[in-house]
């Protein structure tokens, strides 16, 4: 971790996740690291892998949906673009962890596939709605959201999503399981999956 890059490292945000981090064991990967032989392949963590202090339900207005083509997931991807969401558009379902300025720049830098010190965060946030290019990966803005109890609030988005394509089951069934942990119900979570699948 470079503390040049990311100042005051020890802040507290709120990362709010919308794909497969919204299962805990899988966003602890991003944390404490994991192997090559677990499902979501291997990770080498965080410099701070310390759990994160709290966590919450959260609603995203932004028009989240699957494309793309993942090696990991065999299939599409959760993806978020910097844009407004259309009114017929479903709201999506957020997880907030409560980290740290650190622990998040460790998080966008894994999901590039990127040392930590090649992503850059801006000494202040934005503002709720505004973005900021961390780097020149696919998973490449900072997008704030409203802020949850007086800490910024923030979720990973792109400036270039791919085109729509459906995910694999295996990536559905950790989105699935991790809105279970969340208290949805499977007609809930069912709906909502099918909502973001890609339309004909």
């Amino acid at each position: 971790m470079n503390d040049q890059i990311v100042s005051n490292p020890d802040e507290e945000v709120w990362y709010v996740a919308y794909g497969s981090n919204l299962l805990t064991a899988r966003m602890l990967a991003y944390l404490e690291g994991s192997t090559k032989e677990s499902l979501w392949g291997e990770h080498r963590g965080a410099k701070d892998p310390t759990f994160p202090r709290d966590d919450r339900r959260v609603e995203i207005s932004l028009p989240i949906r699957f494309g793309g083509y993942s090696q990991r997931w065999d299939g599409g991807v959760a993806w978020c673009p910097h844009k407004a969401l259309l009114e017929e558009k479903v709201t999506a379902v957020g997880r907030a962890w409560r980290v740290t300025r650190g622990q998040l720049a460790d998080i966008v830098a894994q999901e590039n596939r990127k040392e930590t010190r090649e992503v850059s965060f801006p000494d202040r946030f934005p503002e709720p709605g505004e973005a900021f290019r961390t780097n020149n990966g696919l998973i490449d803005l900072l997008i704030s959201l409203d802020p949850i109890i007086g800490i910024p609030a923030l979720t990973l988005g792109s400036s270039h999503p791919p085109p729509p394509g459906p995910p694999s089951p295996s990536y559905r069934a950790v989105l699935a399981a991790g809105m279970s942990e969340m208290g949805l119900t499977s007609a809930e979570i069912m709906k909502y999956l099918s909502a973001l699948e890609p339309k004909a």
